[in-house]
C-alpha cells in the first residue's frame, strides 16, 4: 500500500485556509509517501539537503499584510526537530505570542480553520507546532527507562513537553500563550508545571487526563456575582494556578483527603447516583498503551 506524503498532504490541508493561495511547505520531512517496504521513512529524520523554512505572503489580504511560514527547528541532539507553522503581521510589534499543540494522532493542520481568524489580532505571532515523534516532526526513538509508574509517567511528559522548552528558547520567546487540544491539553498543564512563569495564559480546548468529580453533576454550579470576561485579560498564569478557596464538590481536587482519597464528605452514603458506568476499555487496549505501542511506531 501507499499513502500520500505528509508534506504533500500538509500542503493541502494549509491550501484551504483563507487569503492564502499558495501555503508555504518545507520538504524536511514527510516528502516521500510510506511503502510497505523497509526503506527509510523520511519522517524519521530531517532532510538538511531542503530547505528548512519555506514563506508566504497572503494575497488580498483586509486584514493583513501577514507572512505565513513553514519552518522546521531543529533542536539539541540526534533526530530531534520540531515541524512549526507560523503567521506573523508584517509592520507591526510583536507584543504576544500564540502557540497551539494539537491533540494524540493529530498534527497542526487540524487547527488550519482556526489560523486565519486568530492571526487578525494586532500585535499577535502565531504559531503551531507538531509535537516531537507526531505529524511532521522527527521521531527519534522513544523509551521509557523507569520502572516505577510514576517516574515513567513523568518521563512521557518530559519527552514532550522539554523540546517544547528547547523550541521556546530557540526562538527566544520570554513569555507566551499556549492553547493545547486534547493530549496537546494534558502537555500544556505539564509544561505549565514544570516551568512556571513560561506562560501569560494557559488555554485548555477538550484537554485529556483531566480527573472529574463524579458529584459535580449532582451540584449546582453557582453564578458569578460579575462579569468574568476581565479575568482574560488581568489574570496571569500565577494568579490561575493559585489552589482555589472554595470548598465545595464541583471540583475534584477539591474534596482530595491527604491520603490521596478522592471521596466526597458530604455524599459517602449517596448511592443511587445517576452517573452512567463507563464502558471498560478492552485489555488488549491498554497492555499496547503501558507498552508504549502507538500508530507512531508501526
Amino acid at each position: 500500500w501507499a499513502s500520500l506524503p505528509a508534506a504533500a498532504a500538509e500542503h493541502k490541508v494549509l491550501s484551504f485556509i483563507p487569503y492564502l493561495q499558495h501555503p508555504p511547505t518545507h520538504k524536511q520531512t514527510g516528502k516521500d509517501a510510506v511503502t510497505p517496504d523497509e526503506s527509510t521513512d523520511s519522517l524519521t529524520a530531517a532532510d538538511p539537503s531542503q530547505a528548512f523554512q519555506v514563506s508566504a505572503k497572503s494575497i488580498d489580504d483586509p486584514h493583513g499584510p501577514r507572512i505565513w511560514r513553514s519552518t522546521m527547528v531543529e533542536l539539541n541532539g540526534n533526530n530531534r526537530a520540531l515541524n512549526e507553522f507560523s503567521i506573523e503581521r508584517v509592520g507591526e510589534k510583536t507584543e504576544q505570542n500564540l502557540v497551539i499543540l494539537h491533540g494524540y494522532g493529530a498534527g497542526l493542520g487540524f487547527f488550519y480553520k482556526n489560523f486565519e481568524a486568530l492571526s487578525r489580532a494586532k500585535g499577535w505571532q502565531l504559531y503551531a507546532l507538531d509535537m516531537l515523534g507526531m505529524g511532521r516532526s522527527t521521531r527519534p526513538p522513544f523509551k521509557i527507562h523507569s520502572k516505577h509508574r510514576q517516574k515513567a509517567i513523568g518521563e512521557a511528559e518530559d519527552w514532550f513537553i522539554d523540546a517544547l522548552e528547547e523550541w521556546r528558547i530557540k526562538r527566544k520567546l520570554d513569555r507566551f500563550t499556549l492553547l493545547g487540544h486534547s493530549l496537546g491539553g494534558y502537555m500544556a498543564v505539564a509544561y505549565a508545571l514544570k516551568y512556571p512563569g513560561r506562560l501569560n495564559k494557559l488555554i485548555l480546548a477538550s484537554p485529556v487526563g483531566i480527573p472529574e468529580d463524579p458529584y459535580a453533576v449532582s451540584a449546582e454550579m453557582p453564578e458569578p456575582s460579575e462579569s468574568t470576561m476581565s479575568n482574560e485579560f488581568t489574570q496571569d498564569q500565577n494568579d490561575i494556578t493559585k489552589p482555589p478557596a472554595s470548598s465545595d464538590n464541583n471540583n475534584l481536587l477539591n474534596t482530595a483527603k491527604p491520603n490521596g482519597d478522592f471521596s466526597a464528605s458530604n455524599n459517602n452514603n449517596n448511592s443511587n447516583s445517576s452517573n452512567t458506568p463507563r464502558r471498560p476499555l478492552p485489555k488488549w487496549l491498554k497492555y499496547l498503551w503501558d507498552a508504549n505501542v502507538s500508530p507512531f511506531s508501526l
